[in-house]
């Protein structure tokens, strides 16, 4: 389990990516120019995400059995567990596959590892009908205003830079709460970027409520529409029934 809490201010420790992903070993020349207009300040919103997955349960253990396959790249174990109704698109229906977990480099895996990690909450089920089901990660079933727009921030004293890169200066901290997207953000950071932004290793680009446009690291920004997988009890084993993003 990953609990991200503590005193320290925090970006995603540079020792876990190699250098040839790591976002502050890319050049610098390269970086995208952080907008230096202000946005609209606008009210703090206090909001703390928990995961709520019960110690010792059957889907505590099936979790760790999880992170553990994604950490030696397992594709066997995770492909064993994908239901063979899986949606991973919201358009025409793709094979599982396509994701690419037999590539140990595919960003899928990256995905899936920020997704269980930080955080998972029971999956809400139809009217009328009761499901043994998660779904992680947790933010991806806030609700507290627009799950395009809004970003939450998971942790205690999360730098925000002012580029998409370790080493850039630090333009405001937050914790534990709901913060605005910055579309003009996106638009600033490279293909590759794009590509990694819902990884630990990507960034995350935001309004602070100060107005102070910035950047978070990916391993502590989440927002309701990104990456999510959802997980069910389906005659006592766990299957991986979703694992998309968009809505």
């Amino acid at each position: 389990m990953l609990f991200l809490a503590g005193c320290q201010t925090a970006d995603y420790p540079a020792q876990q990516s190699s250098p040839a992903t790591n976002p502050s070993a890319e050049n610098t020349a390269d970086q995208p120019t952080p907008s230096t207009v202000q946005a609209t300040p606008y009210p703090r919103r206090p909001y703390k995400l928990r995961d709520q997955v019960p110690a010792n349960s059957s889907f505590y253990q099936f979790r760790e059995r999880l992170q553990q396959a994604i950490r030696d790249r397992d594709a066997k174990f995770v492909e064993a567990i994908a239901d063979p109704k899986i949606q991973i698109t919201f358009g025409l229906p793709k094979p599982f596959s396509s994701l690419g977990f037999d590539n140990p480099n595919s960003l899928s895996w990256k995905r899936l590892e920020r997704i269980i990690n930080i955080g998972c909450t029971p999956s809400e089920a139809p009217a009328g009908t009761k499901m043994d089901a998660y779904q992680c990660p947790h933010a991806s079933q806030a609700s507290l205003g627009d799950p395009f727009s809004d970003v939450y921030i998971v942790g205690e004293n999360i730098n925000v830079r002012a580029q998409p890169r370790n080493d850039s200066p630090i333009v405001g901290v937050l914790s534990n709460e709901v913060v605005k997207s910055d579309p003009a953000g996106l638009e600033r950071l490279t293909e590759q970027q794009r590509q990694e932004q819902q990884t630990v290793e990507g960034w995350q680009p935001i309004i602070t409520p100060a107005g102070q446009r910035g950047y978070v690291s990916s391993r502590y920004a989440y927002y309701p529409a990104g990456y999510r997988a959802r997980f069910e009890n389906k005659q006592g084993e766990w299957k991986m029934t979703a694992f998309i993003a968009g809505d």
